[in-house]
């Protein structure tokens, strides 16, 4: 694992403008242009000879969400609604998946409309602070993202870069706002990239996409092949790498994750997705003094305040009992409404003597109510109530997909995962046709006995790594 680049008590000045630029997603040029032509927040330290150049990443923050008003939620559905009129429903365009990736390797740049190279300087001004918000990540960036590169593709309809870009500030926009739904979100997201891959097949960003509704339709062995195809056009590309980590995340194979992880870190080792994907690898696998360091590291240094970064922080707090802090943390929780039912959590975490039926049913009503599967299944889990936590996969896995399945696989978990149940309704998520070709899930090195495990074990089919 790559250490963090700087000593964790930095992170109120950017030194240097390869580390402004770093910041801001773009090359050392564009962020020296950005100063001279439209104010880019820098600061000079004048010193005998010299003076050094740096820049506060809260001020850069603002400079850029000043460039772009914050789009409403109707700005958002009238995008969404114009796009929608010009193309095909996700249905449709899910059904063909297949098909564009099996033209990938007899298309050529050659007499496509994507080698213009005379763009639009607004178009490319309208991209380049598009691709920095979302760089940034979190609700408000993600939004004026969209936002940015919907008017950079409208301004040039054939800026192939721009709409693979636009396809993947869709693709993570729910993650960030529940304003846009995640098949609204899919369905722009599959709109852009199929326009950007027409223009240019090479643009790796615009295939993640497609990887990424192909691992949703349960599709894993042809969502690894469309990865590992875009490695090998560019093999440096380190969102890509992250993306990949995912893949493997949500099929239970950590150590994978994790490697892909590590090798996006050391190409953009202050990126912040990729130090909160790493600090959760840390805190599954158990390195929990680890894992606190970079998420206190994230929400307090970089201020990346995003549920993933909460929650890890959150768990590591009721793990090593501080059951103080974790009752204060959670005016800080993206699952504020929830703020009862987690208020039982901890309390139950302190007394797990006690009984859980009150637990139990608080947890239930709330996953009616709209708390995310994954969390229910996890607190349920990780607790012993295997039978609600079983219920809960039951409805999260009744359409073939479950959000942030690594839960499934949690290293320290209960004994959900050693039930027959577990295995069956594993089934539908298509992980054993993955699994029998790839290998099975890190689990299976230590609970060989769960019945997951062996029915893996029984199977006919051999083993092939990937292509």
């Amino acid at each position: 694992m790559t250490q963090l680049t700087d000593d964790l008590s930095l992170g109120s000045r950017l030194v240097g403008w390869k580390r402004i630029a770093n910041y801001l997603g773009c090359s050392e040029r564009t962020a020296r242009r950005w100063e001279r032509e439209e104010q880019l927040p820098v600061h000079r330290q004048q010193h005998e000879k010299r003076s050094t150049v740096f820049a506060l990443p809260a001020e850069l923050d603002r400079w850029l969400g000043g460039r772009a008003d914050l789009p409403s939620a109707s700005v958002v559905d009238e995008v969404t609604n114009a796009e929608r009129k010009r193309g095909p429903t996700l249905a449709v365009l899910a059904s063909v998946v297949l098909l564009v990736i099996a033209v990938f390797a007899i298309w050529t740049r050659s007499g496509l409309d994507g080698g213009n190279t005379e763009r639009d300087p607004i178009a490319v001004d309208f991209f380049e602070r598009g691709t920095a918000l979302w760089r940034q990540r979190g609700d408000v960036p993600n939004r004026q993202a969209v936002k940015l590169l919907s008017q950079a593709v409208e301004r040039d309809e054939t800026f192939a870069e721009a709409w693979s870009a636009l396809a993947t500030a869709w693709m993570t926009l729910p993650t960030y706002s529940d304003e846009v739904s995640v098949t609204e979100a899919t369905e722009e997201a599959l709109l852009a990239a199929d326009r950007a891959l027409r223009l240019d097949p090479s643009l790796v960003e615009a295939r993640s996409v497609m990887a990424s509704v192909a691992k949703g339709r349960g599709d894993w062995l042809l969502s690894e092949r469309i990865y590992l195809d875009a490695l090998e056009i560019d093999p440096d590309s380190a969102s890509l790498m992250l993306w990949f980590a995912g893949h493997y995340r949500e099929l239970g194979l950590i150590d994978k994750a994790m490697a892909l992880t590590d090798a996006a870190l050391r190409l953009e080792p202050n990126s912040p997705p990729m130090l909160a994907e790493s600090a959760m690898y840390y805190y599954q696998l158990g390195h929990i003094e680890r894992a606190q360091q970079m998420l206190d590291f994230l929400w307090f240094d970089l201020a990346v305040e995003v549920p993933v970064v909460w929650f890890g922080r959150w768990m590591i707090m009721l793990e090593t009992q501080e059951y103080a802090a974790a009752n204060a943390w959670l005016a800080e929780s993206p699952f504020s409404v929830f703020a009862p039912t987690l208020q039982s959590y901890i309390e139950f975490s302190k007394n797990k003597e006690s009984d859980p039926s009150s637990l139990v049913s608080e947890i239930k009503t709330a996953y009616r109510n709209g708390l995310p599967g994954w969390l229910a299944f996890h607190m349920l889990d990780i607790n012993g109530l295997s039978d609600a936590a079983l219920e809960i996969l039951d409805r999260e896995s009744s359409d073939g997909y479950i959000e942030n399945s690594v839960v499934l696989f949690f290293e320290r978990g209960g004994d959900t995962r050693m039930r027959p149940e577990f295995a069956d309704l594993i089934e539908r998520l298509g992980y054993y046709e993955y699994w029998r070709v790839r290998g099975s899930p890190d689990m299976c090195a230590r609970d060989s006995n769960s019945a997951l495990c062996q029915r893996l074990s029984e199977s006919t089919v051999e083993t092939q790594p990937p292509c």
